[in-house]
């Protein structure tokens, strides 16, 4: 009886392990060829637009350098362990 239920436990095991097919995903460079329909008057070629590079005015993004001159203001060797303890608190909620 032990011999029975461990091998139909063997057996669920077995076949719940089967992977299923796999498929392969959507090859990304497919969507941007060229395609191509036949129609009475001849071929008929349209193409995807090409996607536009993105600009990012770097003079507007903020970089460490930007804070430091306020930051050696702010924080003095007495109240280092306050902002220290502040920078955790803000941390810890996100």
């Amino acid at each position: 009886m032990k011999n029975l239920v461990l091998t139909a436990a063997l057996l669920f095991a077995i076949g719940a392990c089967d992977k299923p097919a796999e498929t392969k995903p959507d090859d990304p460079s497919a969507k941007n060829t060229t395609t191509t329909n036949a129609t009475a008057t001849g071929a008929v070629t349209t193409t995807a637009p090409a996607p536009q590079p993105v600009s990012i005015d770097e003079s507007v993004l903020s970089t460490p350098a930007d804070f430091e001159e306020t930051a050696e203001k702010a924080i003095t060797a007495k109240t280092y362990k306050a902002e220290l303890a502040s920078l955790e608190t803000d941390i810890a909620k996100e």
